[in-house]
């Protein structure tokens, strides 16, 4: 079975193969760096998480919170939407 990161990242690195290359199916340069872009107009496409938490090794862990979450084993920036990620590109 996979979960966490190891099944959240090629998810999320597919969903940006395809805004990159509908991108480029319309004449524009791929994202490139995505951090400016996803703490700033990207941010709107994600959906924040705010329940749960990620308890382990006799601890209570960190507890997902509205916005940016303190460790990204949590929850990090969120999930994405692609249909509101595809908006946010202009």
């Amino acid at each position: 079975m996979a979960s966490g990161t190891s099944i959240a990242t090629p998810v999320v690195a597919g969903i940006i193969s395809l805004l990159n290359g509908w991108l480029i199916s319309v004449g524009q340069d791929p994202l490139g760096f995505l951090n400016p872009w996803l703490y700033g107009r990207g941010l709107a496409a994600l959906n924040d998480i705010t329940e749960g938490s990620n308890p382990g090794c006799g601890t209570d862990g960190f507890s997902a919170v509205a916005g940016w979450d303190p460790a990204p084993q949590v929850t990090g920036l969120g999930t994405p939407n692609f249909r509101k990620m595809l908006g946010q590109l202009f």
